[in-house]
């Protein structure tokens, strides 16, 4: 265990808001600092840093505490591990006490903290071989200097190099005391089926240590030396306990605080390239590694910034095949703008050919928003044929459509019309559709979650019928009204609340005319079909046609007063949709009450003592869904 007075040291020594700041775009407010808590996605930031106080504070998601604390959370490490890390980056010299000493070794000596110190120790190993070894210097260092790396680059970067031995690694890490099993799970070896010997996954390549933001080797990337048969360009390691691909963005360790100086992030695709840029002084590039962006490296992104700009190697075809991966980080409200490279050119190429003067001098005279980017590749390739002309202007809408502040969506419309040549007008309509398509695909999305919670408990509770008549019947009067009108591209309201009432054994009605109505729908083939509003109101059953023109002549018209003073009302025309949704988000909040009694219940029971903790874990749960489908609603429910 570590020693009190060691862990006051520490958090002394470690100043909350470099720790933090590392993982963070911090800025200054007042005494204390905020930013984008990097727990858990937030248009808002709700994170914050208090210096005078050491902590950190996350009103999103709740997390908080001080440095160490920070490091368990951002990196998955233990207590140990995270003051341990802290005590190396300071200069601080734990005292660990010798009781239970023992005992906690062996505990954190787990799977990650094994990972760790294997990449470590092959990390050296491929410096060595580079460095000191001959067939590394006659073989690697030429391949790099050919590249144009400097040997301060080379050594900056811990590039590496693996023997074409097929165990030469393998040896040396067993010799080192490292299991097979480890370096397994490490990735760094693999097994023949043959004969279940074992051979270097890294074998006769370069190698490019792949470090998180942290600074820490996660994994590596290889690159073959010479043309071997049937043997991959690359290769990267498998995910581990500490590298995961989706993860992960080449470079931002070494380039965070450029990319927070400068408040922009240059997004590449290979590891040379960053290299070649970093050494020409560009030092806020990193790579995807060859992957289209993922959410967690957008995440990562956001940490530091809401502006990137993508440098495309020039390959109109490659390009195109890209695309759809930035709509992502619009989504996640990230300013893209996109500089391509001349035919035949990638940013290693095109750096040594200009210079790091005349590239960046390219980049801020040919970068280009990524809409009016997207708009002219695509128009382009159209040429004069009218229909892909049309797919390609939907294609574009696709991505405007994932901006979220309106202003940019209609600023962006508005130079759209002049370059697709197409009305604002009917520009602004389509995107209209598929901003209305998003949001009912959004909350459908919701109600499915909310499924899945009743799903998993509809056994351990009563099954009570609904007790909310209102419901019952606006739901009846709405299917009357709308059940033939589209709800989506897809399907009907009626086929929508048909899916939604047979798919989920939760839902019952209680009163006596909605289980008649329900019940009501003929069969087409095993199908229930929508019979029209005039069925019901034909219907022999007085009381369904009586409650059928009830409906109908209760029909509420605007007065022309509104339009003649250029009033807008929503009217239920405009708002069907989202009534339907509304009833559904009732019916099941409805059900997670019945779930939350019978868990509170469970409380009460004489052997409750032996699950409490997980029952009012999944109280708590319940009661975030129940908020969640209240805030749906525009409602506001208390905890219990």
């Amino acid at each position: 265990m570590i020693s009190p007075n060691s862990i006051d040291q520490l958090l002394n020594a470690a100043s909350v808001e470099d720790v933090v700041g590392d993982y963070v775009n911090l800025k200054r407010s007042g005494s204390r600092f905020k930013g984008n808590c990097p727990f858990h996605d937030e248009k808002t930031p709700s994170f914050t840093v208090t210096p005078s106080l050491g902590i950190y504070k996350c009103f999103g998601c709740q997390k908080g505490g001080n440095s160490i604390q920070f490091l368990m959370d951002i990196e998955n490490l233990s207590f140990t591990e995270s003051a341990r890390m802290l005590a190396k980056r300071y200069g601080i010299d734990l005292v660990e006490t010798n009781v239970g000493n023992k005992q906690e070794y062996e505990e954190t000596q787990k799977l990650r903290e094994g990972v760790q110190a294997v990449n470590d120790f092959a990390m050296e190993f491929f410096s060595q071989q580079l460095h000191q070894e001959n067939e590394g210097k006659n073989i690697a260092i030429p391949y790099f200097r050919e590249r144009g790396f400097t040997l301060e680059t080379i050594k900056k970067w811990n590039l590496g190099y693996s023997p074409e031995s097929w165990d030469a690694f393998h040896k040396a890490a067993k010799k080192a005391g490292y299991k097979d099993d480890l370096l397994k799970s490490a990735g760094l070896i693999k097994t023949r089926e043959s004969d279940g010997s074992h051979y270097d996954l890294f074998r006769n390549r370069v190698i490019f240590p792949l470090l998180a933001v942290s600074g820490k080797v996660v994994g590596f990337a290889g690159r073959i030396m010479g043309k071997v048969e049937n043997a991959p360009k690359y290769v990267n390691s498998p995910e581990t306990e500490l590298y995961k691909k989706s993860d992960f963005l080449f470079a931002l360790f070494q380039a965070k605080n450029a990319i927070k100086k400068q408040d922009k992030v240059l997004l590449t695709e290979g590891y040379t390239d960053v290299i070649t840029l970093h050494q020409a002084g560009i030092e806020n590039a990193v790579a995807s590694s060859g992957t289209a962006l993922t959410p967690g490296q957008i995440k990562l992104i956001k940490r530091f910034t809401y502006n990137a700009t993508v440098i495309y190697d020039g390959d109109t075809a490659g390009i195109k095949a890209s695309l759809r991966g930035i709509d992502l980080l619009l989504a996640d409200e990230i300013n893209v703008r996109v500089v391509p490279l001349p035919e035949g050119e990638d940013p290693d190429s095109y750096c040594k050919k200009l210079g790091p003067e005349g590239f960046q001098d390219y980049i801020l005279q040919n970068e280009k928003n990524f809409i009016f980017f997207k708009a002219e590749l695509l128009l382009s390739g159209a040429k004069d044929d009218p229909i892909l002309k049309s797919d390609a202007i939907k294609d574009i809408l696709q991505s405007v459509a994932h901006i979220a502040d309106a202003l940019k969506r209609n600023a962006l419309i508005k130079e759209l019309t002049r370059i697709c040549d197409v009305k604002e007008e009917i520009l602004a309509q389509e995107l209209g559709k598929l901003l209305r398509q998003s949001i009912i695909q959004d909350k459908k999305q919701f109600l499915n979650q909310v499924d899945n919670v009743i799903k998993l408990s509809i056994d351990d509770i009563p099954q009570n019928p609904l007790t909310d008549i209102h419901q019952e019947f606006a739901l009846i009067r709405l299917l009357l009204i709308h059940a033939h009108k589209s709800f989506d591209e897809t399907q009907t309201v009626f086929e929508f609340v048909i899916q939604e009432y047979l798919a989920d054994e939760s839902i019952f009605f209680k009163d006596p005319l909605t289980i008649k109505f329900m019940n009501s729908f003929p069969d087409e083939e095993g199908i229930k079909v929508w019979p029209g509003a005039e069925f019901y109101i034909r219907h022999i059953d007085t009381e369904l046609s009586s409650f059928a023109a009830g409906v109908f002549s209760n029909d509420h018209v605007l007065s022309p007063a509104y339009l003649d003073n250029l009033i807008y009302v929503k009217t239920e025309d405009d708002s069907y949709r989202d009534a339907v949704i509304a009833i559904f988000l009732n019916i099941r909040r409805t059900k997670i009450e019945e779930i939350i009694i019978a868990e509170q219940q469970k409380l009460m029971e004489p052997d409750a003592e032996d699950s409490i903790d997980e029952t009012l874990e999944y109280l708590d749960y319940l009661n975030t869904i129940k908020i969640e489908i209240a805030n749906k609603l525009g409602n506001v429910v208390s905890r219990f």
